[in-house]
């Protein structure tokens, strides 16, 4: 099944190289703003462990088509790319949180659960976005432990939701302080399976690669879109896993349904493992790791709203169940 996955995921890629359209999009000339939450309450109120949270605020540029503005200062933005034709151009900055915590909320921890553990990190990014592509590159710089503040946002979370809850969680072993650098390069394809005025569906398959200390993995996805003015988006944005994108394109009114299957080839993940300098790292992570994906999404005249949900397999060894979150995102265009 794999190996099948993998095949017909090379095809797509190659069909989409070879037959793409060369024409170089329209631009967006809009600024947006985005907020981002993940959460497995967002899918089981009572569920709090592994994945427990994550938040973003962020800002994407508005499109710049640098073949016909060539006195641009920015214009060396274009060639950050593998393939540098018929595309425009836009970065994107952002503050991102993650926050782990184990199943068991008692003070004396399984050493078999998952670890506490927080990340702060900044985001800077550059997309290159084709008639039938996008392209992204991104560098993540941040800290874990006590500095990625995420036991004190989960404190008062949990506090805020419930007035009666007065017990500090024992995050005092929680993953301890480290500087993070991760790279990021995912490429994204279109795939048209079939177009009317009223309903499309699109196939977009990802390949994604991280390094660094923080997160190292080869990740590669389809998802599947059906509904109205897919060209308006080549799907949401995500933070933990699946493809991560850079929403509506245009003004134009777009709603859809998607749903995705993955695969992810894990050698590096600091909120399981541990920090780098560990002489035996806390778990043994699971090295191939898959999830399911599905949501919706409605857009129009630069406001976009979504709801998901990420199904994923066990992490690590002692892991005893899968995992499920939800993700709601809100992205306003100005």
């Amino acid at each position: 099944m794999k190996k099948l996955f993998f095949l017909i995921f090379i095809i797509f890629i190659y069909i989409n190289n070879i037959y793409a359209v060369e024409i170089t999009p329209t631009p967006y000339k809009k600024h947006k703003i985005i907020i981002l939450s993940e959460n497995d309450a967002y899918f089981n109120q009572y569920s709090d462990k592994y994945y427990s949270a994550g938040q973003r605020i962020g800002y994407i540029s508005k499109e710049f088509d640098f073949s016909s503005d060539n006195n641009s200062k920015t214009k060396w933005l274009k060639y950050v790319s593998l393939y540098p034709k018929n595309n425009v151009t836009s970065f994107n900055i952002g503050i991102n949180q993650e926050i782990y915590t184990p199943e068991d909320k008692s003070l004396n921890v399984s050493e078999y659960d998952h670890p506490y553990a927080g990340g702060l990190y900044f985001t800077f990014g550059i997309n290159q976005r084709r008639a039938n592509s996008l392209e992204r590159i991104n560098i993540q710089m941040g800290v874990t432990g006590k500095y990625s503040f995420a036991q004190d946002v989960q404190d008062f979370i949990h506090s805020s939701v419930n007035k009666d809850h007065n017990k500090k969680l024992p995050w005092i072993n929680q993953v301890g302080d480290e500087f993070i650098f991760n790279f990021l390069y995912s490429y994204t394809g279109r795939i048209p399976m079939a177009e009317s005025k009223i309903i499309s569906m699109h196939m977009l398959p990802t390949a994604s690669l991280s390094l660094g200390n923080g997160s190292t993995y080869f990740d590669f996805n389809t998802r599947l879109l059906i509904g109205h003015n897919l060209a308006t988006s080549f799907g949401p944005l995500k933070m933990n896993y699946g493809a991560d994108m850079i929403g509506a394109v245009n003004d134009d009114f777009s709603i859809y349904l998607y749903g995705g299957l993955g695969y992810r080839f894990v050698a590096r993940n600091i909120y399981i493992q541990g920090n780098t300098w560990e002489d035996n790292f806390r778990h043994k992570i699971e090295p191939f790791v898959y999830y399911f994906e599905g949501g919706l999404v409605i857009s129009y005249k630069g406001f976009e709203a979504s709801y998901g949900i990420t199904h994923k397999s066990k992490e690590y060894t002692f892991q005893p169940k899968n995992h499920t979150y939800g993700t709601i995102l809100l992205s306003f265009a100005i």
